[in-house]
């Protein structure tokens, strides 16, 4: 039997700030994590988050009524990370964390880390704003046509034996049946969806999966 789906959103302090998005986008029935001044976003979308997870410095202690977890400024993980942690220890499964790109790079990256973390724990998780759906691709993913192109690298460890279908770009464009995509590559992106959907396997290693909008 399937182990259940327990869904948990966090939103991010980072520069992206289309609250459209959000208000379109985020599952009002998940638990909803503010990281720092992530809770500014959701006051804009008109939501109030499950917990904060906070040092708070880069916003007020705000005035709300929902749990609020505080860490010292001096501490190993950024807010994100420790949100993902949170809601790991909270049993959570699948994560969705908006607005953790853009700005500074080593917080963009850092936030990136986080699913590495999450796919060691079994956690199904994916950083996704307007411009951008960052996830990992291990052994299989299939992704529909929601963003218009998308790129993939090699994440932490060389890649073997990957191949695509129904994109426009596929192995066969190398004369090959499956492509290996070493840590060095740059070969695979800028590709796009045929139809409706691709799928995407890899015998070993793991993916970075990036699908982005002009």
């Amino acid at each position: 039997m399937a182990a259940e789906i327990k869904k948990c959103t966090i939103v991010s302090g980072a520069p992206t700030d289309n609250i459209d998005f959000l208000i379109k986008n985020i599952d009002r029935d998940s638990f909803i994590i503010a990281a720092d001044s992530g809770y500014k976003k959701l006051l804009k979308a008109d939501l109030i988050p499950d917990a904060i997870v906070a040092d708070f410095d880069s916003s007020e202690k705000p005035d709300i009524s929902c749990e609020i977890i505080t860490f010292p400024v001096e501490k190993a993980q950024s807010d994100t990370f420790n949100s993902v942690i949170f809601a790991k220890e909270r049993g959570f499964n699948d994560i969705t964390i908006f607005f953790a790109l853009g700005g500074r790079f080593d917080h963009s990256y850092s936030n990136i880390l986080c699913l590495d973390y999450c796919r060691k724990n079994g956690i199904n998780c994916r950083i996704v704003d307007d411009k951008n759906r960052v996830s990992l691709i291990e052994k299989s993913k299939t992704i529909k046509k929601d963003y218009e192109s998308f790129s993939m690298f090699a994440f932490l460890e060389d890649c073997k034996g990957v191949r695509i279908s129904g994109a426009h770009y596929d192995q066969s464009f190398y004369n090959l049946e499956k492509m290996d995509i070493s840590l060095s590559d740059q070969f695979a992106q800028s590709n796009y969806i045929e139809n409706d959907e691709c799928l995407i396997t890899v015998e070993s290693g793991i993916l970075l999966l990036i699908e982005s909008n002009d």
